[in-house]
């Protein structure tokens, strides 16, 4: 009789238990933005972004997802945390919907907040496949009016061509962008002498950001009017959601202030702040002073300070224009200044960029188990910045977020008295429920390091990109801490499905909980979790290219692995076998004098390289070689060089490697066995002169180089001049980039 009272019981609360439901149809076709039409976009219920999905918490989301485009797709809930087969990522929690077909989720919202939706398949969100997520708390009485927003990148191109074109030239969308760093402009800045010392730390022209836009928007355009209807004046609540592909933005207000008061969906303790940085991925809940004879600028600017949008707050009265963001060209910017670290001193750059140059190379996960819980030290939580002494642990100024201005680094309070600081960071963030943790609980360490390459666009963790079977292994039960080392100049905005974690600060038991962490440039950020949940999560970089790009691992509960059948679907899967996509590129330059070509097919591992050089009179060298992509500088090779002067021919096989020295320049040392000169060492450098005007040359120990003056037009076209030594001749002619 007991037993069935309870069974009786738990059908009564299932039936009581409100469903709420949506539907949501993917599609392609032309989308106007701001005037303009965009082609063949993906879209939500016709639009971009797709529709607000509001729910309250403890209610039943029932979501019909309907594919009526031909390719693939599949729908994640970025913060939610659901069970494993409702999380939607293609090949880890369950199998894409295919093409004229429909998936309908089912989960129970067991939490309140702001967060959102994204589609996980290749490129779809960076072609439109995005759109807010709200659950309001139970009982929830709106004290402030309130608004959500979502801020993204729009691009002409497809998100595929975007990702060639990052992988066949790193520079690409800096040229496009006109954001190529010269020494014209080094000069001109009075930054001659710190564009030297990043050359010679074989740092090439810095830019914050990978990827050129036409567009940055706010709910799917470049400005936005909310909250024309208020007649008193008060506060209003933003739910501020970054759902672009790659943008980075911070955000400033033509208020006195922005008073931060949740982060990634979860209440904080209320911060003050002049400028809020976001990440890809991240979201802030924001009060905002509003007076209704003003009309008030939120202005949002991307990283680079390429581009921004705004939300305008009120229909009337005198403009409050926002404040720019604060701000620093990254020409001017060393690599400890990037860190932070303004006395960092030129030979611990130096030693930096050697050894994170070898963290490319593959390790293991580590992986170490301490006999019971404590609180990561300040050598753990900022390890350059503790041993380079000095009070860096404040709040105020500690746990950035992201890249910072001269002016926040050196001092991040505003106003003292006010508590207003000028820039948010993770050490200003405060949870409001601290840390439990249990006498006996079991804590695994897992230190690794976020790597990528510029030259080749790959990305890996540990070295290691993305495969059908990289994992990141946990045991339920655990208490699980990430130790993540940034070795690159680039920001990782990095999220784990399913959880929520502790970005670990100075406020220790107080550090804040979230979903996804920007991972500054050369930063070290550590997390915590409780691992509570069974089979495989998706763990990555959220910038689209960086994730495809290799920089992912799937987090696998070994006691209770996910299914087979997803585990085999992953081997033939595109996602998961991107690293062994091959690209082209190609250099070609047609002259008076000679003719030259640079090719090279290559993935994540391997490269097939053509370098060829001829006159009109029959003399020619050139060299096929197959090289191993070691690190982001060093390749060894073994190929087949061949040589002809006046139409008789010598060949050789070669053994060698290239690497890059200081300055950028790349040397080649190969062994030829069958020349005379057994051995050959080569020079080759790119000089960036201007924005349009570069200075090519090689030298070898066989005494012959050429030097060439190129002009680039465009992208793709370029004009040149150039004097060969071994032919001994001037020419001029044109050069073509593909």
């Amino acid at each position: 009789m007991k037993y069935f009272i309870i069974l009786v019981s738990l059908v009564i609360f299932s039936l009581q238990a409100k469903e709420r439901e949506y539907t949501l149809v993917v599609s392609k076709k032309g989308l106007e933005i701001d005037g303009k039409v965009y082609n063949d976009r993906f879209v939500v219920n016709g639009n971009i972004p797709g529709p607000k999905l509001e729910f309250i918490e403890g209610e039943t989301a029932v979501i019909k997802v309907v594919n009526k485009t031909n390719k693939k797709t599949l729908i994640h809930w970025h913060g939610l945390l659901i069970e494993n087969d409702q999380d939607g990522v293609p090949y880890v929690n369950s199998l894409p919907i295919e093409p004229h077909s429909y998936k309908t989720y089912r989960f129970k919202l067991v939490q309140n907040g702001t967060y959102w939706y994204h589609s996980h398949v290749m490129y779809q969100e960076e072609d439109g496949v995005f759109g807010a997520f709200v659950i309001y708390p139970k009982d929830y009485q709106k004290t402030y009016p309130e608004e959500a927003v979502v801020l993204s990148d729009l691009s002409e191109e497809s998100g595929w061509e975007i990702q060639r074109n990052i992988k066949k030239q790193g520079e690409y969308y800096d040229v496009l962008k006109g954001t190529v760093q010269s020494w014209y402009e080094a000069f001109k800045e009075g930054h001659a002498i710190t564009k030297w010392r990043n050359s010679f730390q074989r740092m090439e022209g810095m830019d914050y950001a990978d990827i050129g836009y036409d567009k940055f928007l706010v709910n799917g355009s470049s400005e936005i009017k909310i909250f024309d209807e208020l007649s008193k004046k008060g506060k209003v609540k933003l739910r501020v959601i970054n759902g672009s592909a790659t943008s980075i933005y911070k955000l400033t207000y033509g208020g006195d202030y922005m008073t931060v008061i949740g982060a990634d969906g979860l209440p904080v303790e209320p911060v003050k702040v002049k400028s809020l940085p976001i990440s890809v991925a991240e979201t802030y809940d924001i009060l905002l002073d509003f007076d209704p004879q003003k009309i008030f600028q939120l202005k949002v600017t991307s990283i680079d300070n390429s581009g921004s949008s705004s939300v305008l707050i009120g229909n009337r009265g005198e403009s409050k224009v926002a404040p720019d963001m604060y701000w620093e060209h990254p020409i001017g910017v060393t690599m400890g200044e990037m860190m932070g670290m303004k006395k960092m001193n030129f030979f611990s750059e130096f030693l930096m960029n050697y050894k994170n140059e070898f963290k490319d190379l593959p390790e293991e996960i580590e992986y170490t188990e301490p006999k019971k819980h404590t609180f990561p030290d300040k050598q753990t939580l900022m390890p350059m910045m503790h041993s380079n002494g000095g009070d860096m642990m404040k709040a105020s100024n500690s746990f950035r977020i992201m890249n910072r201005s001269p002016e926040v680094r050196e001092n991040n309070i505003f106003d003292e008295d006010q508590k207003i600081y000028k820039e948010l960071t993770y050490g200003l963030l405060k949870a409001k429920k601290p840390i439990t943790i249990k006498e006996d609980q079991k804590l695994k360490v897992i230190n690794f390091t976020l790597n990528g390459n510029m030259g080749r666009y790959t990305w890996s963790i540990n070295g290691t990109p993305l495969g059908p079977d990289t994992y990141i292994k946990v045991k339920k039960g655990e208490r699980v801490r990430f130790i993540m080392k940034n070795t690159t100049m680039m920001n990782h905005p990095m999220h784990l499905h399913g959880h929520f974690f502790r970005v670990m600060t100075s406020k220790r038991e107080w550090s804040p909980l979230k979903h996804t962490v920007n991972v500054a440039p050369l930063d070290q950020v550590v997390i915590e979790f409780d691992a509570t949940e069974e089979k495989d999560w998706f763990f990555h970089c959220h910038i689209l290219y960086h994730m495809m790009g290799g920089m992912t691992r799937i987090v696998r509960y070994e006691n209770e692995p996910g299914e087979k059948y997803l585990e085999e679907a992953r081997e033939s899967s595109k996602e998961f076998n991107f690293r062994n996509k091959f690209f082209l590129r190609s250099r070609n330059f047609i002259q008076s004098n000679y003719l030259r070509t640079e090719s090279s097919l290559y993935n994540s591992f391997y490269a097939f390289d053509l370098d060829a050089i001829s006159d009109y009179d029959e003399n020619l060298e050139g060299e096929v070689h197959v090289s191993r992509i070691l690190t982001r500088y060093l390749e060894p090779y073994i190929g087949l060089k061949t040589e002809a002067n006046e139409g008789r021919y010598e060949f050789t096989p070669t053994l060698g490697f290239t690497w890059v020295l200081p300055l950028n320049i790349s040397i080649d040392i190969k062994y030829q066995s069958e020349m005379e000169d057994k051995f050959e060492i080569e020079f080759e450098s790119e000089i960036q002169l201007t924005s349009k005007l570069q200075l090519n040359y090689e030298y070898s120990s066989i005494q012959h180089f050429y030097t060439e003056l190129e002009f680039r037009q465009s992208k793709n076209l370029s004009f040149l001049t150039s004097y060969n030594k071994k032919y001994d001749e001037w020419g001029a002619g044109l050069g073509y980039t593909f």
